[in-house]
């Protein structure tokens, strides 16, 4: 499936999980937060693509943590939340997630507010290739190596497969004045392995103590931490701590991931043309990640084999880098995933071309989001006919699929339908009011070299299916509706009303006939249209300054304060309130936030609404592979 098809959900989670994170975070007493000048003069800590291996799986960093909660809070979320008409419900909130956390404080040994202060500099975790001791290799017990019973026999195999495809984690806090509190955890965690029968053991290098913490039998992981230049590193494996602190000082030759090539090439591309460092980076290793969860299993024999034929080797790489701050942006983001060539196996399917931004008149001025894609359809048909021959024998689809549609519906799926698309692709969301859990609507539309040849097309089905369509002609333009027996749906939920309709040279698809009248409406010219919109002009304006010359096969306008306004009329309404408290009898969670809204009445959505601005995404094809990226502009 094109990568576009899915752009709506990917903006709409985009914005949701950024105005949780930035909600938890600016919702937090200014005490709680120490600023950079507060830190200790100290020498530089090492950037933690310094101290992990060169072959890391999985990574993600921080860079500051002190200047990334100074830029939420600077934020436009972090200003609404710091508005006076909303900081007692921001406050509420927070009390409330400190009263939920103080179930488990006593158990790591800080408070959510001294939790979410320890973090100064650099904060990162990664996943990494594991290893073994060779003394927990060679420890199990002698009587099961004289074993050669069938089951004992399997238990080794099981455990050497393991234990070649080990996974470790590694965690650098950089905590600055809040060591003591970090440490006070790695206690907790230490006292609770000692319990369990582990061993401590300590080791100094340069003056820095090592603590390794030895399981009491194989399969289990070491732990290891050491603690210098007021920064934590905590271990989840043999020699996990230990390889970083050597790296440190200097003691090791071996690479690490800052040679990584593959590394080096996915962030340089991640940087754009911003003036400062990205706050938040990630790195992955799709293919070796996936290799060892893969081998891990007993099916390894019968599913990695499939894997490398579908072409999984040929990614090098995905990253991604998040900016915030600046005049003119709330927050830029980029992500980058590094394909090798030819690009054949499944990444025959990729095949994106460049886009024609412009909203077809037909896009009303009010969209949540607008999305639009260039892509050769009949290249990925071709394609992933091919890669689903591998299993399912010659010619799979047009077996599998075209034959019993044709049978079903009179409809050639190649010559009917591929044949007639342009390779343009546009979404276009909007929210319905009253607003309910499903208002937010999506319809989709391909373009068409012949609409006639369409309608024709239509007209054929109904012959072969005559009562599955009912006819409607809405401004001049034929509406055809799904005659399917609605379904009961709850007071909570809008009821879904499939249509389609041929507007101009596009064939659009929904499920509320209120939304595809309204685009039939844009299109004669008698409801605005988002073409005429100055914030369009406004993002299109800024994705080309982002874009650097570079050609997009998708662009999206998107309207964060819509979603947002989802949220709003769902926590005031009556249905969604009676929802959590019904819930609440069950869950903790939900109780809580059932009373905290009940203790606060909302402000009107307008204080709100005067923080967002709209934002865009694009993404371009190169020849080292794909990149996507987002912003969001700051509101005036």
């Amino acid at each position: 499936m094109p990568i576009g098809f899915r752009r709506s959900a990917l903006c709409r989670g985009f914005v949701n999980v950024r105005i949780l994170a930035l909600f938890l975070v600016a919702a937090v007493p200014a005490a709680a937060l120490p600023l950079p000048a507060m830190a200790k003069e100290k020498a530089e800590v090492p950037g933690a693509p310094h101290l992990l291996p060169e072959d890391t799986l999985l990574y993600v960093r921080v860079d500051n943590a002190d200047e990334f909660r100074q830029s939420l809070r600077d934020s436009s979320v972090g200003r609404m939340l710091a508005d006076p008409k909303l900081k007692p419900f921001a406050g509420d909130m927070y009390s409330t997630a400190a009263e939920l956390f103080d179930k488990i404080s006593s158990e790591v040994g800080v408070s959510l507010d001294e939790l979410l202060a320890i973090p100064s500099g650099q904060v990162a975790a990664a996943l990494i290739p594991g290893t073994l001791p060779d003394e927990n290799t060679n420890s199990v017990d002698q009587e099961e190596e004289q074993d050669d019973s069938p089951d004992a026999i399997r238990r080794r195999i099981e455990r050497k497969r393991r234990s070649q495809n080990a996974l470790a984690g590694l965690f650098i806090v950089e905590s600055g004045q809040q060591t003591d509190d970090m440490m006070a955890i790695v206690d907790q965690i230490e006292q609770r392995l000692l319990g369990a029968g582990y061993v401590r053991r300590n080791r100094t290098l340069d003056a820095v103590e090592l603590v390794r913490l030895v399981p009491p039998r194989p399969g289990r992981p070491q732990v290891e931490y050491f603690q210098h230049q007021q920064t934590v590193v905590f271990g989840i494996g043999y020699r996990t701590a230990e390889s970083a602190l050597e790296h440190w000082l200097e003691k090791s030759d071996a690479p690490t991931m800052a040679d990584n090539g593959r590394f080096a090439n996915v962030m340089s591309r991640c940087v754009g043309a911003e003036d400062s460092r990205p706050q938040l980076t990630f790195f992955a290793d799709p293919y070796h990640l996936v290799e060892r969860l893969v081998k891990r299993g007993g099916a390894a024999a019968l599913v990695w084999p499939m894997l490398e034929q579908l072409g999984i080797s040929k990614i090098q790489g995905v990253g991604g880098s998040t900016f915030s701050g600046g005049e003119t942006f709330d927050d830029i983001n980029h992500l980058h995933v590094l394909i090798d060539s030819p690009r054949d196996g499944f990444f025959g399917v990729l095949r994106p071309e460049t886009v024609d931004i412009v909203p077809p008149n037909w896009v009303p001025s009010d969209v949540t989001a607008y999305t639009t894609l260039q892509w050769d359809f009949d290249k990925t048909y071709e394609n992933l006919n091919k890669i689903l021959a591998v299993f399912q024998g010659e010619d799979p689809l047009p077996r599998l699929v075209e034959q019993p549609f044709l049978e079903a519906t009179g409809i050639d799926i190649q010559q009917d339908v591929l044949s007639n698309l342009s390779g343009r692709y546009v979404s276009v969301t909007w929210l319905e009011q009253p607003v309910k859990l499903n208002s937010q609507i999506t319809a989709r539309a391909f373009e068409l070299k012949d609409p006639e040849a369409a309608k024709a097309v239509i007209a054929k089905f109904r012959e072969k299916r005559p009562e599955a369509l009912s006819v409607e002609t809405v401004a001049g333009t034929v509406v055809y509706a799904s005659t399917r027996n609605r379904r009961n749906v709850p007071a909570a939920l809008r009821q879904p009303e499939p249509s389609v309709a041929i507007l101009g040279n596009w064939l659009i698809v929904g499920d509320s006939r209120n939304f595809i009248t309204r685009m039939i409406q844009a299109n004669s010219g008698s409801l605005g249209r988002l073409v005429e919109v100055s914030e369009f002009d406004l993002v299109a304006s800024e994705l080309g300054g982002k874009l650097d010359g570079e050609k997009p096969f998708l662009v999206s306008f998107v309207r964060g304060a819509d979603y947002f306004r989802q949220l709003y009329e769902l926590a005031k309404s009556k249905d969604s309130r009676q929802f959590l408290r019904s819930v609440g009898e069950r869950n903790v969670v939900a109780k809580n936030f059932s009373n905290l809204l009940s203790r606060n009445e909302l402000p009107p959505y307008e204080e709100f609404e005067k923080y967002f601005a709209p934002g865009g995404v694009f993404a371009y094809d190169e020849s080292t592979g794909i990149h996507f990226g987002s912003f969001n502009l700051k509101p005036e």
